[in-house]
């Protein structure tokens, strides 16, 4: 009896291995087929101690690539649904932010707004002049989402030359006039970002985004195992961002670049009334608001996010 349970109990743990190894395979297929729809590839640069991965794709010789920075504890893949709209006439690079999905992620490093735009303007540096002096390189067109938002903004202030447009989606990086969800939770002592199981994950993607678009059960189940591994440094990260402190209130009228501030009404995370000050303290600046949308328009509503970030290039050129 005791060795029948013991065999049963490797049974068990063998088809656990292989089903787990089958989701993660199914999961991989499912995002490559993705970009390559996308017209997307991938490539990596190092930057320092960073080793940041990249998708990217469109005309080799556009002279003003798309950067597209994606969230806090998302992945670069967060925009390859938009990117396929981009790439028929745009090169687009969607990097990994340093100390999320595949890009590098050093335990020791101290991860902050600032920390991270200095490692995504060497990215940038790489992208359009790569092995040149920093002081060469051309211009892009900047896009981010939620962190990726501050980041890009930041970056618009400190590097006015080589942002010849700017697309804010939810973006980080302004204390909150009204409160968000998220933000309550945080104030709480909660952690929404640390999942203790793989079966809080769909409930978290249903907070964070209003529709939800569809996902194979391989591909969720894969996203939602990469999430729980992370909970360690999903904690410090946040933490660490956090008591940065970080306003970028007062520097907005620095931002000379056009820039379209992107905010969907749902938006459980990030506050619209932070859309509002930023639209107020930036010079060429439009706020859209788009409607029925949750904090990642990229993801659930990519085709509409697409034209209106085209708009914004085109507005850049006129």
């Amino acid at each position: 009896m005791a060795v029948g349970y013991a065999a049963g109990i490797l049974v068990a743990s063998v088809l656990d291995s292989f089903s787990a190894r089958m989701t993660g395979d199914l999961a991989r297929l499912a995002m490559g087929a993705r970009r390559r729809l996308s017209g997307l590839h991938r490539e990596c640069v190092r930057v320092g101690r960073f080793e940041i991965p990249m998708l990217v794709g469109g005309p080799a010789d556009d002279p003003c690539p798309l950067v597209l920075l994606h969230g806090f504890s998302d992945t670069k893949d967060s925009f390859v649904d938009v990117a396929r709209f981009l790439t028929r006439s745009r090169r687009v690079v969607l990097p990994d932010l340093p100390g999320f999905s595949e890009a590098s992620q050093p335990v020791d490093h101290h991860y902050t707004i600032t920390t991270i735009a200095e490692v995504i303007t060497g990215v940038i540096a790489e992208v359009i002049a790569p092995g040149k002096p920093r002081s060469s390189a051309r211009a892009v067109h900047l896009v981010g989402n939620s962190l990726g938002g501050a980041v890009t903004a930041l970056i618009a202030i400190e590097q006015p030359a080589w942002v010849r447009s700017l697309t804010l989606i939810g973006a980080a990086g302004i204390p909150m006039p009204v409160p968000s969800a998220l933000q309550r939770h945080i104030e709480a002592g909660h952690n929404p970002f640390v999942l203790r199981s793989e079966d809080e994950f769909m409930p978290w993607v249903r907070f964070v985004l209003e529709r939800v678009p569809f996902m194979p059960a391989p591909v969720a189940r894969s996203m939602a195992r990469d999430f729980v591994a992370r909970q360690a440094m999903n904690q410090k990260l946040l933490a660490e961002i956090v008591l940065d402190d970080f306003d970028l209130t007062e520097r907005l009228a620095e931002i000379r670049a056009p820039t379209l501030v992107l905010w969907g009404d749902r938006d459980r995370l990030i506050d619209l009334s932070v859309g509002r000050v930023y639209h107020r303290g930036i010079p060429q600046s439009r706020l859209v608001v788009m409607h029925g949308i949750g904090h990642c328009p990229q993801v659930e509503a990519p085709r509409a996010t697409a034209r209106r970030i085209l708009e914004t290039v085109a507005r850049s050129s006129s």
